[in-house]
Parts: structure tokens; sequence; C-alpha cells
């Protein structure tokens, strides 16, 4: 064997190894940003997010001393700078590879933007002392991270081994014509807008604005003034998206040219709406325990992140 041929498959040996270290790297990037949100949470619960009251320190130091608020707050911040590293050397991987460039550069570098903002947004959660506002955009743009990161792991995990297939798929005439996929891009939509609203109803303190379910203050209709009107909005998005949700479920469970592992999902989809609505319940009657608050939001993007990959293995499989 000439060395030309060696040097050519230790070339191919290394492409491979990329390949597979990136699909590995992403799934992980993925678990971790998730668990992040969820760390997130906690710390908004608990009313952490200015027990750091500066940024970058804590308390004008690397290492501060720490009590429960504190060291929620400061977890959060470092779990949140090594993930940006995470992030950082995978797009350096998918940079270096022609063929992973042309299936994953454009999202990588959209996912490098949201994490910029998401760097800038947490700094001013603290500098501008918890404005409802951006602590909204870092949820949504925190989301959208996830999103983007999720994607790109579905799309290495499908082609990862043959990258080139994915510009195949990608020129393929795109049709639906159960409609399945259509409804699916409107059910992860509708969870997203639901999971902003949420996030406002945290960030103003609106979470027990109406004491009662399904009431609110006894009354059918209070008006949407106020925090009491942030509270009904997120209720009627809730019943918005429960039933664009069960409407998915339907079309995709009908479906049964669709195989089985979606089927799966989609029942797991069910599964947490139920649970999402059973928490956003007792949230209200038991009074914002950090519990289900926490688990509130966790089960919500849970839910999000299964509607996401149905709707990708839906487009996918009917792509074939």
């Amino acid at each position: 064997m000439s060395t030309l041929e060696v040097s050519d498959k230790n070339i191919e040996s290394q492409t491979g190894n990329t390949k597979s270290s990136i699909s590995w790297l992403l799934k992980l990037l993925s678990v971790l940003i998730f668990f992040l949100i969820a760390v997130g949470g906690l710390v908004r619960n608990l009313d952490a997010g200015l027990a750091c009251p500066d940024w970058p320190l804590c308390h004008d130091k690397i290492i501060p001393h720490f009590d429960v608020q504190i060291f929620a707050e400061y977890f959060h911040r470092v779990f949140a700078g090594l993930i940006s590293l995470l992030t950082l050397f995978i797009s350096i991987l998918i940079a270096k590879d022609k063929r992973l460039r042309s299936m994953l550069g454009q999202l990588s570098l959209l996912a490098l933007t949201l994490l910029i903002s998401q760097v800038i947004l947490g700094g001013l959660t603290v500098l501008k002392l918890l404005k409802s506002e951006i602590v909204t955009l870092h949820l949504a743009a925190g989301t959208l991270y996830f999103l983007i990161v999720l994607i790109m792991t579905l799309r290495a995990h499908r082609f990862g081994d043959q990258p080139h297939l994915f510009t195949i798929a990608r020129d393929r005439k795109r049709e639906d014509p159960s409609g399945t996929w259509r409804i699916a891009i409107g059910a992860s939509i509708a969870v997203y807008i639901q999971i902003i609203l949420g996030g406002m109803v945290a960030s103003n303190y609106a979470g027990v604005a109406c004491p009662d379910f399904p009431t609110c203050h006894g009354m059918w209709w209070p008006g949407l003034d106020g925090i009491i009107g942030i509270q009904i909005l997120h209720r009627l998005g809730a019943l918005f998206t429960f039933i664009i949700v069960l409407g998915f479920a339907y079309k995709s469970l009908k479906n049964t040219e669709l195989p089985k592992h979606i089927h799966n999902k989609t029942i797991g989809v069910v599964a947490l709406l139920i649970i999402q609505i059973s928490l956003g319940i007792g949230n209200v009657l038991f009074l914002l325990p950090v519990a289900l608050s926490v688990a509130h939001l966790v089960v919500a993007e849970a839910l999000f992140a299964l509607i996401v990959m149905c709707t990708y293995e839906i487009r996918h499989f009917q792509l074939r």
C-alpha cells in the first residue's frame, strides 16, 4: 500500500471520528441546555436572581461565600459558562470540516448568535434588577437556543455518517398530503409561545394573581388589566395550546403511514401535556410551591422538545 493511500485512509478515518464526536457532543449539549433551563427556573423560584448583585463577579469575588440563594445563582452562571465553552468547541469542529459545515454550519452560527444574546441578557437581568421584559427575553432566547441545538442534534444523528445525504433530502420535493407536518409545526409554535407567556407570568410575579381555578377571584372573565391580565393570557394560551397539541396528536396517531416510533413519541406528547396542565392547576391551588413551579417549566421544555422531535421525524419520513 502506498504512502498516499495510507494518508487518504487516515484522513477518512479522522473525518468519520469527527462526525461521530459531533453527534455525541450535540446530544450532550442538548441535555445540558435542558438542565440549565431547569436550573434557571430554580434560581427564579428561589428568588435568587439578585443573590449575586453584580456581574460577571459575585459580590466582587470570583468565588463568593455561599448560602442557598448565592450558590444557586453562582452555579447557574458557572454551568452556563461551561455550556458556552462546549458550544464554541462544537462550532470549531463543524467549521473545520467541509461536509459538516454544509450540514450544520448555518445552524452553528445561529446557535452562537443566540448564545451571545443569552450571555448579554443574563448580565442585563442582574444589572437591570430583574426587569420583567429582560427576564422573559432571557427565557425566550434560551428556549430558541435549545431548539437550534436540538435540530442540530437530530440532523447530525440522521446524516452524521453520510452528510452528503442531507443535500439530497433538502432538495427533494416537499409534500404533506395528510397535513400532519404542518399541524406539528403549529403545535411546536404554540408551545413555544406558551413558554414565553409562562415566563411573563413568572417575571411579573403573576403566578397567584388568580388564586382560584378555573375562575379568577370567582369571575370567569376578570379582564386583561395588570398582573391578572397576564395570568388570564397564560390560561387562554394554555387552552389554545391544549387544543392544537391534541389536534396534532389525533392527526399523527390517525396517520397509519407513520412508523411506530413516531406514534410512541406522540403518545409521550399527550402524557406530558396532561402532566403540564395538572402542574399548572397545582401551582395555582397550592400557591406556587418551588418544586411544582420548577417542574412546570421543566415539563414545558420537555413537551416542546418532544413535539420538535416529532415534527422533524415526520418531515423526514415524508421525504424518504
